[in-house]
């Protein structure tokens, strides 16, 4: 292998974290191998996550190098959070996750009130901040000692672009930054004032020194290019995808028997399940289906840590012999779960800007072959399973609109037994396509020096 064509890769969340986000920077760092790239993983030594999943670091190659970087902060808030009884750190996503752990009343209330005031003053843009200035010293030796040829950091954290801001800086080695979701237009952001003000700037300025910029959608990258113009000829859309590695040949339907649908993922505020669960038990109670014709399990995080207001809404619905709360997975479990399920159940997220996001799931559910029922608004998450004739689309906010949909589909699986979407995903959206796709851009920022690099998206599909 050609000793200069190596890469850093800053990801904060790699293995033994999961959850799709992980994805990735996972299969990026195990496919760049087959197009000459040698990956170098910096990431956490100290996983702090709800979805942890040690089975994914033997998808790790061993040729690739993970240099994990000491992180203080998720060390403190460990210990703290121990020293009041809230639990260890595998029991959070971050210490806003943690802190939200800490029940109200006394010595908890006061300190989950520390901590979120202390995030907000000091800790930004994001709680990995520390973590991030660690891991650009430790970068920049290992660039200068290995003679890396590019530097590569993906978003979320954003703190992960302040690391890529820094090694540009100190060695002026060419830096892809890649955005999973956007940074201050993110649908979840919620800096205000002073601190809104200081992000927007640190955007603004990663916008600016990275060489290239990589992200998943294309409204994504209009958005980008709207808000910042000058990063319009140095655009690159990489979808999320999925790795056919990961599933069996998907050669046969899953069995008969009771109807299962399986949504798989992590609900928050957001990204309800009420509606869904409303229209269910609505179609039960009404008699239009019975209780006894379907099953709906939930694998991932069904409430968000510190709440349990969807497991209360299946109780209060009445739907416990209907609803199965599995508790996160491993994705390989996940994946069996998915080949087997009738239905994949797909939520989208209620904000005006949902309909410019792809669930970064939905492309492995386009890879089974069964069929989508998808809770979206129209946008390029609706127009992918459209396009594949990939299962149904229903309006996330309309019960009635839901439970019909809930019943054709039962009714059809009763009559017509399991089936199967038609079309197969395109080699375009596979994890090992895409990983060329960096390889190629990385191989003109370092080898061909071309000129502003062309702003590209996906011809597929139309949106």
């Amino acid at each position: 292998m050609d000793k200069a064509k190596r890469v850093v890769i800053v990801a904060y969340l790699f293995p033994p974290i999961g959850g799709i986000g992980v994805q990735r920077a996972l299969k990026f760092a195990k496919y760049l191998v087959d197009h000459g790239w040698e990956p170098i993983v910096l990431t956490t030594d100290l996983a702090v996550s709800a979805t942890m999943d040690e089975a994914l670091l033997a998808e790790i190659p061993p040729q690739v190098q993970v240099v994990r970087v000491r992180d203080p902060l998720a060390r403190l808030t460990q210990r703290v959070m121990r020293s009041v009884g809230a639990g260890g750190s595998a029991d959070a996503t971050a210490m806003s996750a943690q802190s939200d752990l800490v029940h109200t009343g006394g010595l908890r209330s006061r300190l989950k009130r520390w901590l979120k005031r202390f995030k907000d003053v000091l800790l930004i843009p994001d709680e990995q901040i520390l973590w991030a200035i660690r891991a650009a010293v430790v970068g920049a030796t290992v660039i200068r000692s290995q003679k890396v040829s590019c530097v590569f950091t993906t978003s979320s954290p954003v703190s992960a672009h302040l690391t890529g801001w820094l090694l540009r800086r100190w060695t002026r080695v060419p830096w892809v930054a890649d955005f999973r979701d956007p940074w201050t237009d993110n649908m979840h952001f919620q800096g205000s004032g002073r601190r809104a003000g200081i992000e927007r700037r640190l955007e603004r300025s990663v916008m600016r020194e990275a060489t290239a910029i990589t992200t998943v959608t294309d409204g994504f990258a209009l958005r980008f290019a709207q808000k910042y113009p000058f990063v319009a000829n140095k655009t690159t859309v990489i979808r999320n995808g999925v790795d056919p590695a990961d599933f069996a040949p998907l050669d046969r339907a899953p069995a008969s028997g009771k109807f299962t649908m399986l949504y798989a993922g992590i609900l928050y505020p957001k990204r309800s399940p009420a509606v869904f669960l409303k229209a269910l038990s609505q179609a039960i109670r009404s008699g239009r289906i019975r209780s006894d014709d379907i099953r709906v399990e939930f694998a991932g995080v069904f409430d968000y840590p510190g709440s349990s207001t969807n497991r209360e809404l299946v109780e209060r619905l009445h739907l416990d012999k209907v609803v199965k709360v599995l508790g996160y997975l491993s994705h390989d479990e996940v994946v069996r779960r998915m080949e087997n399920a009738h239905s994949l159940l797909l939520i989208g997220d209620n904000d005006p800007t949902a309909h410019q996001y792809i669930p970064g799931k939905l492309y492995e559910y386009l890879y089974t072959r069964r069929p989508i029922f998808a809770l979206l608004k129209q946008g390029e998450a609706s127009s992918l399973i459209e396009h594949h004739e990939a299962g149904i689309v229903v309006p996330p906010d309309e019960v009635s609109a839901v439970e019909d949909a809930i019943v054709k589909m039962v009714q059809q699986f009763r009559t017509q037994g399991p089936a199967a979407a038609n079309r197969p995903v395109p080699k375009s959206l596979t994890r090992p396509f895409q990983a060329g796709q960096l390889a190629q851009l990385m191989d003109e920022l370092t080898y061909s020096q071309p000129r502003a690099i062309r702003a590209q998206t996906a011809e597929w599909p139309p949106v």
